[in-house]
Protein backbone atom coordinates (compact mmCIF):
# COMPACT_ATOMS: atom_id res chain seq x y z
CA UNK A 1 0.00 0.00 0.00
CA UNK A 2 1.60 3.50 -0.87
CA UNK A 3 1.66 6.40 0.80
CA UNK A 4 -1.26 8.10 1.98
CA UNK A 5 -2.97 5.34 1.54
CA UNK A 6 -3.92 4.06 4.79
CA UNK A 7 -7.72 4.03 4.58
CA UNK A 8 -9.74 2.32 1.78
CA UNK A 9 -11.22 4.27 -0.70
CA UNK A 10 -14.73 2.96 -2.18
CA UNK A 11 -15.92 5.55 -5.42
CA UNK A 12 -19.76 5.88 -5.45
CA UNK A 13 -21.06 6.67 -8.81
CA UNK A 14 -24.76 7.92 -7.79
CA UNK A 15 -27.34 9.66 -9.62
CA UNK A 16 -31.27 9.50 -10.99
CA UNK A 17 -32.33 6.78 -12.25
CA UNK A 18 -32.21 6.30 -16.00
CA UNK A 19 -29.00 8.57 -16.34
CA UNK A 20 -26.37 5.96 -17.34
CA UNK A 21 -24.79 4.79 -14.40
CA UNK A 22 -24.76 0.91 -15.93
CA UNK A 23 -23.21 1.59 -19.38
CA UNK A 24 -20.56 3.93 -17.43
CA UNK A 25 -19.80 1.39 -15.03
CA UNK A 26 -19.33 -1.43 -17.81
CA UNK A 27 -17.18 0.61 -19.80
CA UNK A 28 -14.95 1.86 -16.79
CA UNK A 29 -15.01 -2.31 -15.59
CA UNK A 30 -12.86 -2.92 -19.33
CA UNK A 31 -10.00 -0.87 -17.49
CA UNK A 32 -10.13 -1.54 -13.77
CA UNK A 33 -10.25 -4.29 -11.43
CA UNK A 34 -13.85 -3.28 -9.98
CA UNK A 35 -16.67 -4.83 -8.63
CA UNK A 36 -19.83 -3.20 -8.53
CA UNK A 37 -22.04 -3.09 -5.08
CA UNK A 38 -25.45 -1.50 -5.95
CA UNK A 39 -27.00 1.11 -4.04
CA UNK A 40 -30.47 0.70 -5.28
CA UNK A 41 -32.97 -0.43 -2.26
CA UNK A 42 -34.95 -2.04 -5.03
CA UNK A 43 -32.81 -4.73 -7.04
CA UNK A 44 -31.97 -6.54 -4.00
CA UNK A 45 -35.62 -8.40 -4.04
CA UNK A 46 -35.27 -11.29 -6.11
CA UNK A 47 -37.01 -11.77 -9.33
CA UNK A 48 -38.01 -8.01 -9.63
CA UNK A 49 -35.32 -8.10 -12.87
CA UNK A 50 -37.56 -6.05 -15.55
CA UNK A 51 -39.29 -3.23 -13.07
CA UNK A 52 -36.14 -2.28 -11.51
CA UNK A 53 -33.71 -2.65 -14.10
CA UNK A 54 -31.45 -5.42 -12.44
CA UNK A 55 -28.25 -5.81 -14.10
CA UNK A 56 -28.22 -8.17 -17.45
CA UNK A 57 -26.30 -11.31 -18.45
CA UNK A 58 -24.27 -8.87 -20.65
CA UNK A 59 -23.42 -6.53 -17.37
CA UNK A 60 -22.96 -9.23 -14.87
CA UNK A 61 -20.08 -10.72 -17.32
CA UNK A 62 -18.59 -7.43 -18.01
CA UNK A 63 -18.30 -6.61 -14.32
CA UNK A 64 -19.59 -8.61 -10.85
CA UNK A 65 -22.22 -6.92 -9.06
CA UNK A 66 -23.34 -7.45 -5.53
CA UNK A 67 -26.36 -7.08 -3.55
CA UNK A 68 -28.83 -7.69 -6.21
CA UNK A 69 -31.51 -9.92 -6.58
CA UNK A 70 -30.93 -11.60 -3.59
CA UNK A 71 -33.96 -10.63 -0.95
CA UNK A 72 -37.24 -12.44 -0.96
CA UNK A 73 -39.99 -9.96 -2.05
CA UNK A 74 -42.02 -10.26 1.22
CA UNK A 75 -38.87 -9.47 3.37
CA UNK A 76 -38.68 -6.05 5.01
CA UNK A 77 -34.94 -4.15 4.81
CA UNK A 78 -32.96 -1.31 6.02
CA UNK A 79 -30.60 0.92 5.76
CA UNK A 80 -28.51 -0.93 9.29
CA UNK A 81 -28.88 -4.27 6.86
CA UNK A 82 -27.30 -2.69 4.14
CA UNK A 83 -24.16 -0.96 5.76
CA UNK A 84 -23.73 -4.40 7.36
CA UNK A 85 -24.24 -6.40 3.94
CA UNK A 86 -21.88 -3.52 1.76
CA UNK A 87 -19.55 -3.76 4.88
CA UNK A 88 -19.05 -7.77 4.53
CA UNK A 89 -19.39 -7.64 0.49
CA UNK A 90 -16.54 -4.89 0.15
CA UNK A 91 -14.31 -6.37 2.31
CA UNK A 92 -14.52 -9.48 0.70
CA UNK A 93 -13.66 -7.79 -2.63
CA UNK A 94 -10.69 -6.31 -1.04
CA UNK A 95 -9.63 -9.46 -0.12
CA UNK A 96 -9.27 -10.51 -3.60
CA UNK A 97 -7.48 -7.78 -4.59
CA UNK A 98 -10.05 -5.95 -6.05
CA UNK A 99 -11.76 -2.55 -6.11
CA UNK A 100 -15.21 -1.68 -4.71
CA UNK A 101 -18.15 0.90 -6.57
CA UNK A 102 -21.06 1.81 -4.85
CA UNK A 103 -23.21 2.35 -7.83
CA UNK A 104 -26.88 3.65 -7.88
CA UNK A 105 -29.62 6.15 -6.12
CA UNK A 106 -30.30 5.63 -2.95
CA UNK A 107 -29.47 8.03 -0.73
CA UNK A 108 -30.83 7.15 2.24
CA UNK A 109 -28.15 3.68 1.88
CA UNK A 110 -25.13 6.04 0.59
CA UNK A 111 -25.78 8.59 4.26
CA UNK A 112 -25.64 5.19 6.24
CA UNK A 113 -22.16 3.82 4.40
CA UNK A 114 -20.69 7.20 4.56
CA UNK A 115 -22.12 9.10 7.50
CA UNK A 116 -23.18 5.74 9.83
CA UNK A 117 -26.61 5.32 11.67
CA UNK A 118 -28.12 6.75 14.67
CA UNK A 119 -29.75 4.59 17.92
CA UNK A 120 -33.45 5.56 18.28
CA UNK A 121 -33.35 6.60 22.06
CA UNK A 122 -37.11 4.86 22.56
CA UNK A 123 -38.01 1.57 24.46
CA UNK A 124 -39.90 -0.70 22.73
CA UNK A 125 -43.22 -0.72 24.08
CA UNK A 126 -43.02 3.18 23.02
CA UNK A 127 -41.93 2.35 19.71
CA UNK A 128 -44.73 -0.90 19.19
CA UNK A 129 -47.48 1.89 20.58
CA UNK A 130 -45.94 4.31 17.89
CA UNK A 131 -45.90 1.20 14.69
CA UNK A 132 -49.75 0.37 15.93
CA UNK A 133 -50.79 3.94 15.24
CA UNK A 134 -49.18 4.39 12.11
CA UNK A 135 -49.80 0.94 10.84
CA UNK A 136 -53.39 2.35 11.03
CA UNK A 137 -53.10 4.57 8.15
CA UNK A 138 -53.07 4.58 4.87
CA UNK A 139 -50.53 5.85 2.20
CA UNK A 140 -51.73 9.42 1.79
CA UNK A 141 -52.11 10.00 5.40
CA UNK A 142 -48.90 8.58 6.51
CA UNK A 143 -47.41 10.91 3.27
CA UNK A 144 -49.49 13.81 4.46
CA UNK A 145 -48.23 13.82 8.70
CA UNK A 146 -44.60 13.39 6.96
CA UNK A 147 -44.74 16.26 4.84
CA UNK A 148 -45.56 18.39 7.85
CA UNK A 149 -43.52 16.92 10.56
CA UNK A 150 -40.60 16.31 8.47
CA UNK A 151 -40.24 17.95 5.36
CA UNK A 152 -36.83 16.96 4.32
CA UNK A 153 -37.72 13.40 4.79
CA UNK A 154 -40.78 14.30 2.89
CA UNK A 155 -38.97 15.52 0.35
CA UNK A 156 -36.33 12.94 0.07
CA UNK A 157 -38.29 9.62 0.81
CA UNK A 158 -40.23 8.79 -2.56
CA UNK A 159 -44.00 9.14 -2.46
CA UNK A 160 -44.72 5.41 -3.10
CA UNK A 161 -42.01 4.39 -0.29
CA UNK A 162 -44.77 3.56 2.75
CA UNK A 163 -41.81 1.90 4.39
CA UNK A 164 -39.62 4.36 4.73
CA UNK A 165 -41.88 7.12 5.20
CA UNK A 166 -43.07 5.76 8.15
CA UNK A 167 -39.89 4.82 9.56
CA UNK A 168 -39.12 8.68 9.35
CA UNK A 169 -42.50 9.95 11.05
CA UNK A 170 -41.72 6.82 14.04
CA UNK A 171 -38.43 8.50 14.27
CA UNK A 172 -40.10 11.53 14.68
CA UNK A 173 -42.44 10.69 17.56
CA UNK A 174 -40.40 8.76 19.62
CA UNK A 175 -37.05 11.09 18.96
CA UNK A 176 -39.49 14.28 19.13
CA UNK A 177 -37.06 15.86 16.48
CA UNK A 178 -37.02 14.93 12.47
CA UNK A 179 -34.57 12.27 11.41
CA UNK A 180 -33.07 14.58 9.20
CA UNK A 181 -31.72 16.94 11.84
CA UNK A 182 -30.83 13.96 13.74
CA UNK A 183 -28.90 12.59 10.41
CA UNK A 184 -27.52 16.46 10.07
CA UNK A 185 -26.27 15.97 13.97
CA UNK A 186 -24.27 12.95 13.84
CA UNK A 187 -20.86 12.76 13.61
CA UNK A 188 -19.35 11.54 10.40
CA UNK A 189 -18.91 7.08 11.09
CA UNK A 190 -18.11 5.63 7.73
CA UNK A 191 -18.06 2.25 7.25
CA UNK A 192 -15.10 0.38 7.66
CA UNK A 193 -13.14 3.69 8.14
CA UNK A 194 -12.68 4.12 4.34
CA UNK A 195 -13.55 7.34 1.96
CA UNK A 196 -16.22 7.37 0.17
CA UNK A 197 -15.54 10.12 -2.67
CA UNK A 198 -18.52 11.32 -4.83
CA UNK A 199 -19.46 11.25 -8.11
CA UNK A 200 -22.73 12.73 -9.52
CA UNK A 201 -24.11 11.83 -12.60
CA UNK A 202 -26.67 14.04 -13.98
CA UNK A 203 -28.52 15.14 -16.74
CA UNK A 204 -31.06 17.81 -18.37
CA UNK A 205 -34.39 16.82 -17.25
CA UNK A 206 -35.82 16.69 -20.90
CA UNK A 207 -33.20 14.79 -21.68
CA UNK A 208 -33.77 12.34 -18.24
CA UNK A 209 -37.25 12.62 -18.91
CA UNK A 210 -36.95 11.15 -22.33
CA UNK A 211 -34.35 8.13 -21.07
CA UNK A 212 -36.96 7.48 -18.69
CA UNK A 213 -39.61 7.04 -21.22
CA UNK A 214 -37.30 4.83 -23.28
CA UNK A 215 -36.76 2.40 -20.90
CA UNK A 216 -40.28 1.96 -19.56
CA UNK A 217 -40.81 0.73 -23.44
CA UNK A 218 -37.95 -1.37 -22.70
CA UNK A 219 -39.16 -2.79 -19.93
CA UNK A 220 -42.40 -3.71 -21.45
CA UNK A 221 -41.15 -4.83 -24.80
CA UNK A 222 -39.02 -7.08 -22.72
CA UNK A 223 -41.84 -8.94 -20.44
CA UNK A 224 -42.29 -6.37 -17.06
CA UNK A 225 -46.38 -7.02 -17.27
CA UNK A 226 -45.84 -11.20 -17.40
CA UNK A 227 -43.02 -10.60 -14.97
CA UNK A 228 -45.79 -8.89 -12.45
CA UNK A 229 -48.19 -11.26 -12.86
CA UNK A 230 -45.62 -13.97 -12.20
CA UNK A 231 -44.48 -12.15 -8.92
CA UNK A 232 -48.36 -11.50 -7.83
CA UNK A 233 -48.72 -15.56 -8.47
CA UNK A 234 -46.25 -16.03 -5.92
CA UNK A 235 -46.62 -13.12 -3.27
CA UNK A 236 -49.27 -10.86 -1.56
CA UNK A 237 -49.87 -7.87 -3.51
CA UNK A 238 -49.03 -5.42 -0.64
CA UNK A 239 -45.45 -7.21 -0.04
CA UNK A 240 -42.45 -4.78 0.17
CA UNK A 241 -40.81 -6.01 -2.81
CA UNK A 242 -44.23 -5.21 -4.81
CA UNK A 243 -44.62 -1.76 -3.55
CA UNK A 244 -41.97 -0.86 -5.70
CA UNK A 245 -42.65 2.44 -8.01
CA UNK A 246 -43.78 0.37 -11.26
CA UNK A 247 -44.76 -2.92 -9.81
CA UNK A 248 -47.32 -1.05 -7.63
CA UNK A 249 -49.08 0.21 -10.41
CA UNK A 250 -48.95 -2.81 -12.66
CA UNK A 251 -50.22 -5.01 -9.70
CA UNK A 252 -53.01 -2.25 -9.86
CA UNK A 253 -53.62 -3.13 -13.55
CA UNK A 254 -54.17 -6.63 -13.19
CA UNK A 255 -56.44 -6.80 -10.13
CA UNK A 256 -58.57 -4.50 -12.71
CA UNK A 257 -58.47 -1.36 -10.69
CA UNK A 258 -56.89 0.65 -13.65
CA UNK A 259 -56.54 -0.06 -17.44
CA UNK A 260 -53.13 -0.07 -19.29
CA UNK A 261 -52.54 3.34 -20.67
CA UNK A 262 -53.67 4.60 -16.92
CA UNK A 263 -51.42 2.47 -15.51
CA UNK A 264 -48.06 3.40 -17.19
CA UNK A 265 -49.20 7.68 -17.09
CA UNK A 266 -49.02 6.76 -13.83
CA UNK A 267 -45.61 5.18 -13.46
CA UNK A 268 -43.70 7.72 -15.83
CA UNK A 269 -45.12 10.81 -14.20
CA UNK A 270 -43.83 9.03 -10.42
CA UNK A 271 -40.34 8.08 -11.99
CA UNK A 272 -40.23 11.61 -12.91
CA UNK A 273 -40.68 13.20 -9.96
CA UNK A 274 -38.35 10.30 -8.05
CA UNK A 275 -35.78 11.46 -10.73
CA UNK A 276 -36.17 15.02 -9.98
CA UNK A 277 -35.87 14.42 -6.16
CA UNK A 278 -32.84 12.40 -6.66
CA UNK A 279 -31.24 15.05 -8.46
CA UNK A 280 -32.20 17.65 -6.00
CA UNK A 281 -30.62 15.44 -3.28
CA UNK A 282 -27.36 14.32 -4.31
CA UNK A 283 -26.24 17.89 -6.02
CA UNK A 284 -26.70 19.32 -2.32
CA UNK A 285 -24.02 16.00 -0.99
CA UNK A 286 -20.28 16.79 -0.67
CA UNK A 287 -18.79 15.71 -4.30
CA UNK A 288 -15.51 15.28 -6.60
CA UNK A 289 -17.49 16.01 -9.67
CA UNK A 290 -20.56 16.11 -11.20
CA UNK A 291 -21.76 16.01 -15.17
CA UNK A 292 -23.26 14.30 -17.70
CA UNK A 293 -22.04 10.69 -18.44
CA UNK A 294 -20.03 11.66 -21.88
CA UNK A 295 -18.70 15.05 -19.45
CA UNK A 296 -15.11 15.12 -20.58
CA UNK A 297 -14.07 16.41 -17.28
CA UNK A 298 -15.81 14.13 -15.30
CA UNK A 299 -14.34 11.08 -17.17
CA UNK A 300 -10.65 12.18 -16.16
CA UNK A 301 -11.43 12.97 -12.50
CA UNK A 302 -13.29 9.48 -12.09
CA UNK A 303 -10.33 8.08 -14.16
CA UNK A 304 -7.90 9.56 -11.66
CA UNK A 305 -10.47 8.26 -8.81
CA UNK A 306 -10.28 4.69 -9.21
CA UNK A 307 -6.76 4.86 -9.89
CA UNK A 308 -6.12 5.98 -7.19
CA UNK A 309 -8.70 3.73 -5.36
CA UNK A 310 -7.33 0.34 -6.75
CA UNK A 311 -4.15 1.57 -5.50
CA UNK A 312 -4.90 1.07 -1.94
CA UNK A 313 -5.72 -2.35 -2.79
Amino acid sequence: MGAGAARGVCPVIAGPTAVGKTALVVELAARFPIEIVSLDSRQIYHGLRLGTAQPGAAELAACPHHLVDFLPPQERYSARRFRDDFQRVASGIRARGRCPVLVGGAGLYLTAVRDGLFDLPADPAALAAVRRELDALPDDEIRDRLRAEDSASWERIHACDRYRSQRALEIRRLAGEPMSGLMAARRPDPALGWEYPLVVLDRHREDLRARIAARLQEMLDAGWLAETAALLARHARDCPGLRTLGYRELTAHLAGETDLPTALAQISLRTGQYAKRQQTWFRAQPQLCRGAPDDQGLREALMRLLERSCATS
